[in-house]
Parts: structure tokens; C-alpha cells; sequence
């Protein structure tokens, strides 16, 4: 497939990635004039069905987190899911990168994609693919958790019940270990780097990352590392709530490796100022504090002595660690470089001389001028000339100091604004920590319960509205005209009661409504023919059968609630090949733990029901019943027994339900050696 390619009303227009079973493209919806998100799929995969009846399932499911399904349709060989398209939104793992999200960020993230996926779980649906590359934010911050169920149809993952539950808890808590660390600790293969492990476990996120809360670190070890914590996404959701609805911009990530800030920002374009590498960190401090008290005036000395505190100038002795070395900093009064070394000595320019050279010099030249004049006194020239050179000697090295006081005077500046920067982020930083907390607190006091609203308003009595002689007594014949009306709306209500009381009871079967059994049986008939047959069914033919939005496995106590879930959408696909069956037992009367399952479809709404088609591959015994949700008793459409074939059961009287449960009481044997009962069709009319 090419950009450019026709598929149905949509036009192609570049691929996104390569997925298990098929490939997202970006296309455009040529009927709505709007773009959308084509999952495309080979149609005669294996997974291809599977996907498609995830897929509307899924549309059916409402929740602010999920991308939503559109269309689900096929064309020729290929077969497609159209979803949103989330301009501008990043993947979860784009977010993530090499330095992680913030804790609070990372809890916000999460706990709406266990908000969105306990919103499917409530219908019977799970994700069981969840990744960082299957998260998108969008770029207003909303959370958005692309291919729910139908990933997991693509890659053959067909997990049900309380174990889907809680492989979609771990993936939620990957997923925030992820945000935490940066790395990945599951086997699932993703863009992130793998976890380190720890005999086979993953470390701990605190192991890892710097603030990470208590909670969130407990529930990530309990969860990959002992195999506790929580069973399903709302109990995850539970356990790390509440967070924040607003995005956190601008904290400290959680990531120790993050690329540390320069260590000055407030430096001229034409200035270079490197600061050495020590191997103590107290050191360092110290020695910007030194520096920054230079820059507020102390001079040369107070510079000297915070480059010396910082790891620039060695011991007395001139020893100096190995990975200590000469630094480079320009000025801007001087236009000159002058290097600061390990032993505590400069250069200005291009001289070579150091200070303490200079020093030296100008002190043996000093102390050699004084022998020579006390040697030879009576040599005026050679005393004029030693004088001459002793005050060379002083002016130089007079030159000498006042450059050293200069250059660090101005180290002392640099260094000074530079721990003023630091000092300006850190409120900065202390500034943005306080209006976040705030903000959820702001947040939290909306969600107002009714039960701290007041019992009672004081409320001051109204200002009299009306003359003051309105409060005269009435006369005898306003009196006699108010007991004349009352008597009137009296003898009205009583003529009305006495209507209402004869008429009790009248059109109601009182038999009915005072029997013991809260099971009502709709009179039926029943039609059946040997083979599969046309399953528009027999007797009822010429009405038109109702919409199946959904079904389920229906499982009731002592059962766990599922059965064979992942096989439902067959009995309304159209293909009476195509069979739902239950699970295997040991006996045709279920091994005597339970006293049936079924399955349950729903109508999207309560109808009226004329007839249930059931294509029954197997001989079973069942009871189709009708309701307002999945049910074995109440209202009886009909039932079968012992009966093969297509099956029709037509009720007498009026029946209006938005369910129809097909309740087995009875298995068959199967192929290997246990007892099941199969459905292969139903059609409701």
C-alpha cells in the first residue's frame, strides 16, 4: 500500500509505524473532511477477526482517556480501524526519554490511564498490550491510551477474568516505573532501555532516581518484584490517588543522570570562564563561596583563597592531584588570559613568569642589591645602579601583585554572579514547588462533598411588602366566601377519590401480581429443522432482527463471572460456522459445582421482543430469558430441550427487554472427553 491509496472514504496519506499484525497510517476521512488514524490489517490473518471484534467492542466504551474507535471496515484484501487522529501529541516514552518525568507528573499520567482502563474493564474489555509507545500526550497535556483491546487481539493475547485484570495492573505499574526511571521492566519490547535486576527482579525505582515517593516505590516493588500490589486498574488508581488534573511543567525530574546547568550563565559573549574539575564537592562550594565574596570586594586575597577552597591552588609543598589541571579565564579589563594552576600560580598575557616567580625575583634582587652596597660603600655608581635595579625590581614586582589583585578581583565578580544565578534559580525553583502545591490543593477544595454544605442559611426576613392596613382583621363576608371556596375544592376531591377507588383494580391479573414465583413464563412456540438452515428463523420471517451492540459470557456464583468471553462476538457475526462454546466440565450436569452458564446479548436499549432464533450445534437443554440485564429467571421467551439445529422460539404475549440470556442447564459431550454446550447463532426479532 502506497500514500495516495483509496480505502473506502479514506485516502492514505503516509505511514506512522509498523505494528504486530498490521501498520498505522496517517489518512484522511474524504466524507467527514477530517483526519484520522488508520490501523490497516492483511484480511485473511489470523488475528485480523479477532482485532476487528475487539475493535467494536470497544467503540462502544466511553471514557476521556481512551482514543476512540470511529469505523471498523474492509476493502478487498485488507482490512482497517479508523481512530482520532492526535495531532501534535508525543508518545509516553518520548516524554520519558533518558532523564524520566517528575513523580507527581508520572502519578497524574498513570492514574488516568487507570482511570480509562477500569472504565473498560466495567464492560468486559481490557487492554493487556499497555507500553510507553502505546501512551499518547496530547500537547494540552491530556492522557490518551491508544489500541484498548484490539493490540492484544493483534499479538494473540487472549487473557480473561481476574488474570487480564491483573496483567493490566502491572502493565499501569510499568508504566510508572518507566516515568520513574527510565527504563523498562518488563519482557514486552519497547524503545526504553531494560531495567537493571536485581536476582532476577527489577531494582527498586529509588535504587534508581532521586525523590521518588514512598507510595509509588512500594507499589512498584510489590508489583514486578514480589508479586503483590494491586489487582486491577481501579484498585491502582485507588492506592496513588489523588493527583493533579494539571500537567506539572518545569519540576526536578527523577533522573540522577540529567545534564547538570553550567556553572555560570551571566557571563559576556567575548569571555571564556571554565571552571576546574575537583574531585570534592564540598571543596567546590566553599571555593564559589570564596569567589563570590572577592566579587563583592574582598580582592585578590579573597579570590586567591576561594580558587585555592575550590580545588584550584595545591598544597604548600606544590603537590596536586593528577586530574587537576590548568583552567583558562579570560577577562574582559585586560583583554588577557591569565591561568589559574594546581600550585596556586598565574600567568597574565603571554608572559611564563609566575606571580610567585615574580615574587621571588624581586625579593633576591633586593636582598642581593643590599650585600652589594655593604660590600662597596665607597662606589657611588654601583650603589646608584643597585638602587636602580632594587626599584625595577619593587616596581615590577609591584606590577606583578596589582595584576594578581585585578585578575582576581574580577574572578571574584564572575564567580560572585555566578552563585547569585544559582541563588535566583533556587527561589525560582522554590517559587514553582509552592504555587504546584497550590494548585492541588486549589483542585482538591473544588471537589466539595454535599455533605459539608451548610444545614441552614441565615437569611434575613423579608421587608414587609405590603400596606399596613392589610393586617386589619377580614370582614364576614370575605370569610364566608374563603369557607365557600374550601368546601368547593373539598367536595371536588372527595368526587374524584370516590372515581379512582371503583375503578381499582381493573385490567390487573391480581393472580399474577400475588404468586409465589417471581418467574414469569410468556406462553411459546417452538419450530426447529435438522441442519443449520436459514437463520432468519422459521415462524417469525418477515420481521426485520434487532441490533446486537455486545455480548458476554454469563457466569453467575459459583462461577467467576466469565465464560470464554474472547469467543462472544460469534454468535452475532452472521456465520452460523462460527460457535461460541463453554468451558469443558467433567459431566453434562457440570460436574455438580454449578446449575448452569449462558451467555447474554444486549439490545442498546429495551424493545420489543417477537422471537429468538438460537442455532444450536449441539443437542442442549436451555431457557431463553428476557430483561433489563443478564439474568437466569424472570421473564421466560421459551426454552429448548434436547433439541439440534435452528431453534425458533416465539412468545405469545408482549415482552420488552434490553437483554436476552441464553441459560444452559444441560452439556454435551465433546471432542476431548468433556462436556460442553455451543452456541453458534442467535437472532432477535
Amino acid at each position: 500500500m502506497n500514500p495516495g491509496t483509496e480505502l473506502g472514504r479514506y485516502t492514505v496519506e503516509s505511514r506512522i509505524e509498523q505494528i504486530p499484525g498490521g501498520e498505522r497510517w496517517a489518512a484522511r476521512d474524504t466524507t467527514l473532511d477530517r483526519d484520522v488514524t488508520l490501523v490497516v490489517m492483511p484480511a485473511e490473518d489470523d488475528t485480523t477477526l479477532a482485532a476487528l471484534d475487539a475493535a467494536r467492542r470497544a467503540a462502544g466504551v466511553e471514557a476521556a482517556q481512551l482514543v476512540r474507535i470511529l469505523d471498523v471496515g474492509g476493502e478487498g484484501d485488507l482490512a482497517w480501524i479508523a481512530e482520532d487522529a492526535l495531532t501534535g501529541s508525543r508518545t509516553y516514552a518520548a516524554a520519558i526519554g533518558e532523564e524520566g518525568l517528575p513523580a507527581e507528573e508520572v502519578r497524574r499520567i498513570t492514574g488516568e490511564i487507570a482511570t480509562g482502563v477500569e472504565a473498560a474493564r466495567a464492560r468486559g474489555l481490557h487492554h493487556l498490550a499497555l507500553t510507553p509507545e502505546i501512551v499518547e500526550l496530547t500537547s494540552d497535556g491530556r492522557v490518551k491510551v491508544r489500541g484498548l483491546a484490539t493490540a492484544a487481539a493483534l499479538a494473540g493475547i487472549e487473557t480473561e477474568g481476574a488474570e487480564a485484570d491483573r496483567d493490566d495492573a502491572i502493565g499501569i505499574v510499568a508504566l510508572a516505573y518507566a516515568g520513574l526511571t527510565g527504563t523498562w521492566p518488563l519482557e514486552a519490547r519497547t524503545t526504553l532501555p531494560a531495567a537493571p535486576r536485581i536476582d532476577g527482579v527489577p531494582s527498586p525505582p529509588s535504587h534508581l532516581a532521586v525523590a521518588v515517593p514512598g507510595d509509588l516505590d512500594t507499589i512498584c516493588r510489590e508489583t514486578l518484584g514480589d508479586g503483590t500490589g494491586p489487582d486491577s486498574a481501579g484498585d491502582y488508581a485507588a492506592q496513588i490517588a489523588p493527583w493533579s488534573r494539571i500537567p506539572l511543567a518545569g519540576a526536578v525530574r527523577t533522573s540522577p543522570t540529567a545534564p547538570e546547568e553550567p556553572a555560570s550563565t551571566d557571563v559576556a559573549s567575548d569571555d571564556t570562564v571554565t571552571l576546574p574539575t575537583t574531585s570534592t564537592g564540598s571543596a567546590g562550594a566553599a571555593g564559589a563561596t570564596g569567589a563570590a565574596a572577592a566579587g563583592a570586594g574582598a580582592g585578590a586575597a579573597a579570590g586567591a583563597a576561594g580558587a585555592a577552597s575550590a580545588g584550584w591552588g595545591g598544597d604548600v609543598d606544590g603537590d596536586h592531584d593528577a586530574d587537576q589541571v590548568t583552567r583558562p579565564i579570560r577577562l574582559d579589563e585586560s583583554r588577557h588570559t591569565v591561568e589559574i594552576t594546581p600550585g596556586g600560580q598565574g600567568s597574565a598575557g603571554t608572559t611564563s613568569r609566575t606571580s610567585d616567580d615574580d615574587h621571588d625575583d624581586a625579593t633576591g634582587r633586593r636582598a642581593h642589591g643590599a650585600r652589594h652596597g655593604a660590600d662597596d660603600a665607597d662606589a657611588p655608581h654601583g650603589r646608584t645602579a643597585a638602587g636602580a635595579a632594587a626599584a625595577a625590581a619593587a616596581a615590577a614586582a609591584g606590577a606583578a601583585a596589582g595584576a594578581a589583585a585585578t585578575g582576581g578581583k574580577v574572578i571574584g565578580d564572575r564567580l560572585g554572579r555566578v552563585a547569585r544565578t544559582a541563588g535566583d534559580r533556587s527561589k525560582e525553583a522554590i517559587h514553582d514547588a509552592k504555587a504546584r502545591r497550590e494548585a492541588i490543593r486549589a483542585d482538591q477544595r473544588t471537589r466539595t462533598s454535599l455533605g459539608a454544605a451548610p444545614v441552614s442559611a441565615d437569611i434575613e426576613p423579608p421587608a414587609p411588602l405590603l400596606p399596613a392596613e392589610a393586617g386589619a382583621p377580614p370582614s364576614r363576608s370575605q370569610s364566608n366566601l374563603v369557607l365557600m371556596l374550601m368546601a368547593g375544592f373539598v367536595a371536588l376531591a372527595c368526587l374524584i377519590g370516590g372515581i379512582g377507588t371503583s375503578r381499582i383494580g381493573s385490567g390487573t391479573d391480581l393472580g399474577r401480581i400475588l404468586g409465589a414465583d417471581g418467574t414469569t413464563s410468556a406462553p411459546t412456540t417452538e419450530s426447529t429443522s435438522g441442519g443449520s438452515g436459514d437463520t432468519s428463523g422459521g415462524g417469525d420471517g418477515g420481521s426485520e432482527p434487532l441490533g446486537i451492540i455486545n455480548a458476554v459470557g454469563f457466569d453467575p456464583p459459583p462461577g467467576d463471572g466469565a465464560e470464554h468471553n474472547a469467543e462472544v462476538p460469534r454468535v452475532y457475526d452472521g456465520d452460523p460456522t462460527t460457535a461460541w462454546t463453554t468451558e469443558g466440565y467433567e459431566s453434562e450436569t457440570f460436574g455438580g459445582v454449578k446449575q448452569g452458564v449462558g451467555i447474554t446479548v444486549d439490545l442498546g436499549q429495551a424493545q420489543k421482543i417477537s422471537s429468538v432464533t438460537l442455532e444450536l450445534p449441539t443437542t442442549s437443554q436451555a431457557t431463553v430469558y428476557a430483561g433489563d440485564a443478564a439474568t437466569n429467571s424472570g421473564t421466560q421467551v421459551g426454552q429448548t430441550q434436547g433439541r439440534q439445529g435452528q431453534v425458533v422460539l416465539q412468545p405469545t404475549s408482549d415482552v420488552n427487554a434490553q437483554y436476552v440470556t441464553v441459560w444452559f442447564t444441560s452439556l454435551a459431550p465433546s471432542d476431548d472427553g468433556r462436556y460442553r454446550a455451543a452456541l453458534g447463532e442467535i437472532v432477535v426479532r
